[in-house]
């Protein structure tokens, strides 16, 4: 049995003039074919058709009409409300209990809380590879204080930059921790503080000098408070590292009192000031 290409069946049936079923099957087999199928559609013609699901009547069906009466609402305008489990309250990016938590966590009050500097010193996109895909989010670090002292940084991580401000922020004021001042205004003693690819150099400065520091360094000594202070970045210079070592370098500083009941001194006040009025020798 020889096999034809459509290409030459084509051909045979344009020169032929004939259909191409014609041209597929002889005269005697296609007559036999349809006489075949025609008897067998009459003989089936009186019967029932074959249920797809034997078994199962009419009456084991359901009413349809009643299936649903949202499917079979009649009218010009249907009002498609929510079920009332639905939350009627939209969860935006600021809640108001949030100063309340903080006060019943760190003791202070509302107004201080709300009167806290606050400064978002890095905002940047970073991506989490995972089986899925990339997954993009937002990571801050905000820096917190009262300009007396007191000062914390949080960091804070969501798809929103908001949501992410917001984070980082409440973790600062949980991290608020007290920094000694000489004088209220600058270090106590020259700091070398090295922290991973980082090292910090910070020197002490007499009044009126101010802060030439690096940029991030400044936010800090701004939200602490102290206004005279020169130092110098060394190494790696990325913020998130300089904010860290810079919160590190300030927490150790070796306080007056300290280096004297190390060394079984007594501490002599250098300024000789007592309520504002020299003392005289």
């Amino acid at each position: 049995m020889k096999l034809l290409s459509r290409s030459s069946i084509q051909r045979i049936s344009s020169l032929t003039k004939k259909p191409l079923l014609q041209v597929l099957l002889p005269h005697s087999k296609l007559c036999t074919s349809a006489a075949t199928w025609k008897s067998s559609h009459n003989s089936n013609a009186g019967k029932s058709p074959r249920p797809r699901l034997p078994g199962l009547t009419a009456a084991d069906v359901p009413s349809l009409e009643k299936l649903d009466p949202y499917l079979d609402f009649e009218g010009g305008h249907f009002d498609a409300r929510f079920p009332e489990t639905r939350p009627d309250v939209v969860i935006s990016s600021q809640t108001e209990n949030d100063n309340e938590m903080l006060s019943a966590l760190t003791g202070l009050t509302l107004d201080e809380i709300a009167n806290l500097q606050k400064r978002a010193l890095v905002i940047k996109r970073v991506v989490n590879m995972t089986a899925k895909g990339k997954l993009p989010s937002m990571y801050t670090l905000v820096v917190v204080g009262n300009g007396e002292g007191v000062a914390g940084y949080g960091e804070g991580k969501h798809e929103e930059v908001i949501m992410a401000i917001r984070k980082a922020t409440n973790q600062a004021i949980k991290n608020l921790q007290f920094f000694e001042r000489y004088d209220d205004r600058t270090l106590y003693h020259d700091i070398s503080h090295k922290f991973h690819a980082t090292r910090l150099m910070l020197w002490a400065r007499p009044p009126g000098f101010g802060l030439r520091v690096n940029h991030n360094i400044h936010e800090i000594c701004k939200c602490i408070g102290i206004q005279d202070l020169s130092g110098k970045v060394f190494g790696s210079t990325n913020s998130m590292n300089v904010i860290k070592a810079t919160f590190e370098a300030l927490a150790n500083q070796r306080l007056p009192q300290d280096i004297a009941r190390q060394r079984g001194k007594k501490l002599v006040d250098v300024q000789h000031t007592y309520y504002g009025v020299p003392k005289h020798k």
